[in-house]
Protein backbone atom coordinates (compact mmCIF):
# COMPACT_ATOMS: atom_id res chain seq x y z
CA UNK A 1 0.00 0.00 0.00
CA UNK A 2 2.63 1.96 0.82
CA UNK A 3 4.55 1.62 -2.58
CA UNK A 4 1.08 2.42 -4.17
CA UNK A 5 0.88 5.65 -2.16
CA UNK A 6 4.30 6.78 -2.92
CA UNK A 7 4.24 5.82 -6.88
CA UNK A 8 0.70 7.93 -7.05
CA UNK A 9 2.28 11.15 -5.00
CA UNK A 10 5.34 11.04 -7.35
CA UNK A 11 3.62 11.03 -10.61
CA UNK A 12 1.09 13.88 -9.22
CA UNK A 13 4.50 15.76 -8.49
CA UNK A 14 5.96 15.15 -11.84
CA UNK A 15 2.20 15.95 -13.94
CA UNK A 16 1.75 19.13 -11.85
CA UNK A 17 5.39 20.41 -12.34
CA UNK A 18 4.65 20.14 -16.25
CA UNK A 19 1.40 21.68 -15.94
CA UNK A 20 2.98 24.80 -14.37
CA UNK A 21 5.43 25.50 -17.63
CA UNK A 22 2.92 26.56 -20.12
CA UNK A 23 5.50 29.61 -21.45
CA UNK A 24 6.99 26.53 -23.71
CA UNK A 25 3.78 25.44 -24.77
CA UNK A 26 2.70 26.87 -28.29
CA UNK A 27 -1.36 28.60 -27.79
CA UNK A 28 -1.13 28.93 -24.08
CA UNK A 29 -2.01 32.29 -22.46
CA UNK A 30 -1.70 33.80 -18.93
CA UNK A 31 -3.98 35.79 -17.09
CA UNK A 32 -2.50 38.75 -17.82
CA UNK A 33 -2.51 38.00 -21.87
CA UNK A 34 -6.43 37.76 -21.79
CA UNK A 35 -7.41 40.81 -19.23
CA UNK A 36 -5.17 42.91 -21.75
CA UNK A 37 -6.41 41.79 -25.31
CA UNK A 38 -7.16 44.35 -27.60
CA UNK A 39 -5.92 47.28 -25.55
CA UNK A 40 -3.52 50.07 -27.23
CA UNK A 41 0.55 49.58 -26.27
CA UNK A 42 -0.79 52.97 -23.87
CA UNK A 43 -3.54 51.39 -21.99
CA UNK A 44 -6.05 53.86 -22.92
CA UNK A 45 -10.16 54.06 -22.66
CA UNK A 46 -10.32 53.53 -26.34
CA UNK A 47 -9.07 50.25 -28.51
CA UNK A 48 -8.08 49.45 -31.38
CA UNK A 49 -10.79 47.84 -33.26
CA UNK A 50 -11.37 48.97 -36.90
CA UNK A 51 -14.80 47.89 -36.00
CA UNK A 52 -15.75 50.36 -33.75
CA UNK A 53 -18.36 53.27 -34.93
CA UNK A 54 -15.61 55.85 -34.27
CA UNK A 55 -13.10 54.64 -36.58
CA UNK A 56 -15.19 54.19 -39.75
CA UNK A 57 -12.16 54.06 -41.73
CA UNK A 58 -11.83 55.59 -45.07
CA UNK A 59 -12.89 52.57 -47.35
CA UNK A 60 -16.13 52.45 -46.50
CA UNK A 61 -19.07 54.36 -45.87
CA UNK A 62 -21.69 57.06 -46.92
CA UNK A 63 -19.10 59.64 -47.24
CA UNK A 64 -17.00 56.79 -49.32
CA UNK A 65 -19.90 56.19 -51.97
CA UNK A 66 -20.59 59.52 -52.56
CA UNK A 67 -17.83 61.16 -53.10
CA UNK A 68 -16.94 57.68 -55.58
CA UNK A 69 -20.16 58.52 -57.28
CA UNK A 70 -19.39 62.08 -57.94
CA UNK A 71 -15.57 60.92 -59.28
CA UNK A 72 -17.38 58.87 -61.42
CA UNK A 73 -19.89 60.99 -63.15
CA UNK A 74 -17.04 63.98 -63.30
CA UNK A 75 -14.96 61.69 -65.77
CA UNK A 76 -18.04 62.37 -68.33
CA UNK A 77 -17.60 65.17 -70.37
CA UNK A 78 -20.02 67.64 -69.70
CA UNK A 79 -21.47 66.40 -66.60
CA UNK A 80 -21.72 67.59 -63.43
CA UNK A 81 -23.48 66.30 -60.22
CA UNK A 82 -25.70 68.30 -58.17
CA UNK A 83 -26.72 66.25 -55.82
CA UNK A 84 -26.41 62.46 -54.58
CA UNK A 85 -28.87 61.01 -52.12
CA UNK A 86 -28.20 57.32 -50.24
CA UNK A 87 -30.85 56.13 -49.03
CA UNK A 88 -30.34 52.16 -47.69
CA UNK A 89 -29.99 50.48 -51.35
CA UNK A 90 -30.70 53.64 -53.76
CA UNK A 91 -29.66 56.27 -54.51
CA UNK A 92 -30.72 59.35 -56.43
CA UNK A 93 -28.49 61.62 -58.53
CA UNK A 94 -29.25 64.98 -60.22
CA UNK A 95 -27.43 66.31 -62.95
CA UNK A 96 -26.10 69.42 -64.78
CA UNK A 97 -25.90 68.37 -68.57
CA UNK A 98 -24.44 70.88 -70.97
CA UNK A 99 -26.54 71.39 -74.13
CA UNK A 100 -29.70 69.63 -72.39
CA UNK A 101 -31.94 72.00 -73.33
CA UNK A 102 -31.32 70.71 -77.36
CA UNK A 103 -31.40 67.15 -76.36
CA UNK A 104 -34.44 65.44 -77.51
CA UNK A 105 -36.46 62.59 -74.94
CA UNK A 106 -34.72 60.12 -76.74
CA UNK A 107 -31.18 61.90 -75.99
CA UNK A 108 -31.98 62.18 -72.31
CA UNK A 109 -32.95 58.54 -71.65
CA UNK A 110 -29.30 57.55 -73.63
CA UNK A 111 -28.07 60.11 -71.34
CA UNK A 112 -29.71 58.74 -68.24
CA UNK A 113 -28.73 55.63 -69.08
CA UNK A 114 -24.96 56.18 -69.67
CA UNK A 115 -25.02 57.93 -66.26
CA UNK A 116 -26.44 55.19 -64.30
CA UNK A 117 -23.89 52.58 -66.20
CA UNK A 118 -21.14 54.74 -65.01
CA UNK A 119 -22.56 55.39 -61.45
CA UNK A 120 -22.98 51.17 -61.45
CA UNK A 121 -19.44 50.70 -62.48
CA UNK A 122 -18.24 52.67 -59.09
CA UNK A 123 -20.88 51.44 -56.63
CA UNK A 124 -22.49 48.44 -58.09
CA UNK A 125 -24.56 47.67 -54.45
CA UNK A 126 -27.17 50.53 -55.14
CA UNK A 127 -30.65 50.95 -57.43
CA UNK A 128 -29.66 53.46 -59.38
CA UNK A 129 -31.91 56.91 -60.49
CA UNK A 130 -30.49 59.59 -62.58
CA UNK A 131 -32.16 63.06 -62.70
CA UNK A 132 -30.87 65.28 -65.60
CA UNK A 133 -31.88 68.83 -64.43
Amino acid sequence: MLKYTAIMVLVILVLTGCGLQMERYQGQTSRDDVENMGMNDKVTVDTQNPRSIKNVGNTWGLKQDRQMIKDAVAQMEGVEVRRVILEASQVWVSVDVDNEEDMSKEEKEQMQEKIKQTIFKAVPRYNIHVKIK
